[in-house]
């Protein structure tokens, strides 16, 4: 059926649009693209562009375009209908069609003189059309790259012996590494062969054997074509649409995909049409956009475009979509990611190790409240094997379950050492580098020392809700779970049965009335109080480990007027270019996990 109204803004750079089947989702898409394509103004419909480049904004002479509006319709269209060249699909559009079934490749025809097919010029529509009519394109440019350098280093051998010179340097890169990156992120341990012009042929190797691509699963097949494909093109500035990512797919294997996809370009939107709870899961901190079935409101048809959060009401909109996760089927080695966000933590560590630790599986575990006995966990999952599965689980510090062991460096079960991940995105260092590609040369969002005093300063804001959290999470451990339970109860009559309970829940009551005494509680107050501000006034690292990271993060994220999922994947990206390593506890837990 057709979506009679929808209706969506403030959208972040991943949009997930999903729905059951049947409810209108790829006749919407077809629709929006057809606005993008620069078809002219219909009264039915409207949507606003925003610039994400100087580019953009400095052509168009304003910071966005309303494709309602004749004129800013030609000023888009100046912008999408301009030259471009097969290496970078810059401010445009790339879909990903749910039919993605390959049916043949005609063989390259080779020739004397083999340009650089990155450096051709392509049509601007080239990213509207179906990927089926690109994915030849993709393997004869991957063919052309290779036969391009050869021609290229042969061409300058002669040229230099010519010259009288007997030497070459051979300082060139491979122009399949890119390709190879790829593969290893999706398929990891597997890994790709150089491929073969000559005989195009695709292979890749297992241990010492290798084999052909076709070799692969239809599913493993799917996902290298489309990175392939994305990785060609290198889109810029650019909206991805994605017709179920998740169809002939694995959920890790899906999950993985949009991680690589996300790692190619700089500032691309994605918009994915889904029905998956595990892609809509992963994409919680985003936005999300549940399409309800046709109402009406007032005799008028009511906006089916749902918002849905991890935390509002309108979650329960995932229930419709039938949630499984089917966990015994993910892995041999699965990580539990507990915690009361552990959904959204999930893209944060997937982004981590990308392909770091293949055997790792990542799923989450709901918060502390889902969990009701910890030592059932322990028995029952995290200390053997279930049908050759083995559990592990990373635990946020502020959610560590009660009855739970302390870290142990030799344990399935750890706890993060900072309060919450967030922690782990406040580094100033990395936070200037991450700025310094977003705002101009005299901001304070690019001095480190400016940066750290804000933060500081936000940070004496939270002392007495972070002090109130730490107490609250003491007592919760240090009382752990009421149990009346008496022992040896095998018998008895019922006049020594409860004897035996009452004498039980009498020493519960005295364990616990220990716990919440005034004078306890107030000792520990004092005690957490002091350590905070105390390392606040020094401006040692520990406050920024104490204070909690979520709330802090998200202030800091209000003051730079940038969304804090944004915020975390410009964060993520600048990490590795400073050297500063911020994340070198969490790949520490993982590393532990995946040798154990």
């Amino acid at each position: 059926m057709p979506v009679l109204r929808f209706e969506a803004d403030a959208l972040a750079d991943v949009v997930v649009i999903a729905g059951p089947n049947g409810v209108g989702k790829t006749r919407l898409l077809a629709r929006i693209m057809q606005m993008l394509r620069g078809d002219p103004p219909n009264a039915q419909a409207s949507a606003s562009i925003h610039a994400t480049n100087e580019v953009e904004s400095g052509s168009w002479g304003k910071g966005s375009l309303d494709l309602a509006d004749p004129a800013d319709v030609n000023l888009y269209r100046a912008t999408l209908q301009a030259n471009r060249r097969r290496r970078n699909l810059r401010s445009s559009v790339l879909q990903f069609e749910s039919n993605r079934s390959i049916q043949s490749i005609q063989p390259l025809q080779f020739t004397w003189d083999m340009p650089d097919p990155t450096d051709e010029e392509v049509g601007w529509d080239t990213g509207f059309g179906f990927w089926q009519n690109r994915w030849q394109d993709t393997v004869h440019s991957m063919y052309r790259l290779i036969e391009h350098q050869k021609q290229s280093i042969a061409n300058r051998a002669v040229q230099l012996r010519r010259q009288g010179h007997e030497e070459m340097k051979l300082e060139f890169s491979d122009p399949m590494d890119p390709f190879k990156d790829v593969f290893a992120q999706l398929l990891a341990p597997k890994a790709l062969v150089e491929p073969t012009a000559r005989r195009q042929s695709l292979e890749f190797t297992v241990g010492d054997q290798v084999f052909d691509i076709s070799q692969l699963s239809s599913g493993e097949r799917e996902v290298v074509n489309i990175g392939f494909d994305f990785l060609l093109r290198n889109p810029t500035d650019s909206i991805v649409f994605f017709d179920e990512p998740e169809l002939h797919l694995h959920p890790e294997l899906s999950h993985r995909l949009i991680q690589v996809l996300q790692g190619i370009g700089e500032r691309n939107q994605f918009v994915l049409s889904t029905h998956s709870p595990d892609v809509i899961a992963g994409s919680l901190d985003k936005s999300v956009i549940f399409i309800s079935p046709p109402r009406s409101e007032d005799g008028q048809p009511a906006n089916q475009a749902i918002a849905v959060s991890e935390d509002d009401e309108t979650n329960q909109a995932l229930k419709l979509l039938g949630h499984s996760i089917g966990i015994i089927s993910l892995g041999r080695k699965i990580v539990l990611i507990e915690g009361e966000h552990s959904s959204l933590d999930k893209e944060v560590y997937g982004t981590l190790l990308r392909g770091r630790y293949p055997d790792l599986v990542l799923v989450p575990s709901g918060g502390k409240h889902v969990i009701e006995s910890f030592d059932t966990l322990q028995s029952a999952v995290l200390q053997r094997s279930i049908w050759g599965v083995e559990f592990f689980m990373l635990c946020d510090r502020d959610s560590r379950p009660s009855g739970s062991p302390g870290d142990s460096s030799e344990s399935r079960f750890r706890i993060l050492p900072r309060y919450h991940l967030e922690n782990y995105f406040l580094d100033e260092f990395v936070l200037a580098h991450a700025f310094s590609r977003l705002e101009p040369a005299d901001s304070w969002l690019r001095n480190p020392h400016q940066i750290r005093q804000k933060l500081r300063d936000l940070g004496r804001g939270l002392v007495s809700y972070s002090v109130a959290l730490s107490v609250a999470a003491d007592i919760r451990l240090e009382s752990g779970n009421v149990s009346i339970m008496p022992k040896e109860c095998n018998g008895l009559s019922l006049a020594d049965l409860a004897k035996a309970l009452l004498e039980k829940a009498a020493a519960e009551d005295h364990r616990v009335d220990a716990v919440l005494k005034p004078e306890h509680v107030e000792a520990l107050a004092a005690a957490h109080y002091g350590e905070l501000t105390a390392s606040l006034d020094a401006d040692d690292d520990n406050w920024l480990n104490l204070l909690p990271g979520k709330p802090l993060f998200a202030q800091f994220a209000a003051t730079s007027k940038l969304q804090p999922s944004r915020l975390k994947t410009a964060y993520l990206d600048a990490a590795p270019e400073t050297g500063r390593k911020p994340f070198a506890e969490i790949l520490e837990v993982f590393a532990h996990f995946a040798s154990m």
